[in-house]
């Protein structure tokens, strides 16, 4: 077996640092003069003799062979568009007679998704559509990655076959959130039968991809919030707690100007969560595969809405920091103790006690009383002590009957 490049060229470097030690050497045996030349020769013999074999190592690979590493994708795990075309290339030199078709899917909506919501997410949405599409083509196909917002998908099959696998990886590749709406555009094309290359076929199915998109009476729709209005119609209601969240507020000493923003950030706490695909928000379970990924994200995106569009920067501050617990183990940057904003402490108390005294796809309501009792089992582990004592205090007085209306009746 060859040996690897890279010890390949350590070892003529170190082989080249010798002979130039062993001229300067046998140079200098004669002394005078001769001794500083042969010093700059010995220098120069070696530089150029590195230079040529680290020249050599790098020599580019030939053309049609792509490395290894760019043959698959850093992002979803798929092979790449260099893959594909190796794999068509060695299907057409293979000469079998079977039907190959290739499916190019363009997704609508993707561009304006990674636009309003950054790299990031966008990253966490193409590795969340691979899979879907992995899973939805099995090994009945081979499904790549393209370059920026396209997959691909070569089958090998009756035209009966290879479509129902096409719709399938279409509505895998399709998908929708409170801010979002993605669709897919298909083109195919058949090789050898339409396409004697891998270009050809390449051009062929995305001119039809693009034809089907013109044709498409419904278009990606949905976009990120542009005002305030439109962001409190996306979120769950939260005024009840927001109520409370300002009492809290005074209670500990927040200044009467910040008052506002901590009910702010309370109601559009959870505004990144228009970006999070419906499938994961309502799944039933414990979130834990890729798919967190996007929770994880969620107060990042938030801010980005918020100190964006909406032009509210104090109120994106809080929200970017609004799942970062007590004890450093929460989200997005491990803050602890007093380095997270009192604010940010205090809406993700009334945050919590708000998701667990409602109805969530993996649990239902709790009473206000069991809630109350958790939200007491965190404080000092993932909630401010003082914040929460402060709440238990709001919520009882909050709770208690209106002396004067009782006096009335």
């Amino acid at each position: 077996m060859p040996s690897s490049p890279a010890p390949a060229r350590r070892t003529s470097i170190v082989a080249v640092a010798i002979a130039e030690v062993a001229v300067i050497a046998a140079v200098a045996v004669v002394g005078g003069g001769a001794w500083l030349l042969g010093m700059v020769v010995g220098a120069i013999l070696g530089v150029v003799t590195t230079l040529t074999v680290v020249g050599r190592s790098d020599e580019p690979r030939p053309a049609g062979e792509p490395a290894p590493e760019a043959q698959v994708d850093s992002v979803t795990g798929l092979p790449t568009h260099d893959k594909l075309v190796v794999d068509l290339q060695d299907a057409l030199a293979a000469g079998e007679d079977r039907v190959l078709t290739l499916y190019l899917f363009a997704l609508d909506g993707f561009k304006d998704y990674n636009d309003a919501y950054g790299d990031a997410c966008g990253d966490a949405l193409l590795e969340w559509l691979a899979r879907k599409l992995r899973d939805a083509v099995g090994s009945y196909g081979s499904a790549y990655r393209m370059r920026g917002g396209s997959f691909a998908l070569l089958a090998v099959g009756s035209e009966r076959f290879t479509s129902a696998l096409c719709a399938s990886a279409a509505a895998a590749l399709s998908e929708s959130g409170d801010g979002f709406q993605i669709y897919c555009d298909v083109g195919q094309a058949a090789l050898p039968a339409e396409a004697p290359s891998p270009g050809a076929a390449l051009e062929l199915a995305a001119r039809r991809a693009a034809k089907h998109g013109s044709e498409r009476h419904v278009k990606s729709g949905r976009r990120a919030p542009v005002d305030t209005f439109e962001a409190l119609r996306l979120v769950r209601s939260r005024a009840d707690v927001a109520t409370l969240a300002t009492g809290i507020a005074r209670r500990l000493g927040v200044p009467e100007a910040e008052i506002e923003t901590v009910e702010k950030a309370m109601q559009l706490c959870d505004i990144g969560n228009v970006a999070v695909p419906r499938a994961v928000l309502g799944y039933p379970g414990k979130i834990n595969g890729p798919e967190w990924q996007f929770i994880l994200l969620h107060t990042l995106v938030g801010e980005r809405l918020l100190a964006g569009p909406l032009g509210m920067e104090s109120v994106a501050r809080l929200v970017r920091y609004s799942h970062e617990r007590w004890d450093g183990a929460g989200y997005p940057h491990g803050l602890a103790g007093e380095a997270i904003p009192l604010g940010s402490r205090i809406v993700f108390v009334c945050s919590a006690f708000h998701d667990m005294t409602s109805d969530r796809p993996h649990h239902a309501a709790l009473e206000p009383a069991d809630a109350l009792a958790q939200l007491q089992r965190g404080a000092g582990s993932q909630f401010d002590p003082k914040v929460v004592a402060a709440f238990c205090a709001e919520f009882a007085d909050d709770s208690e009957p209106d002396l004067d209306v009782v006096t009335q009746a």
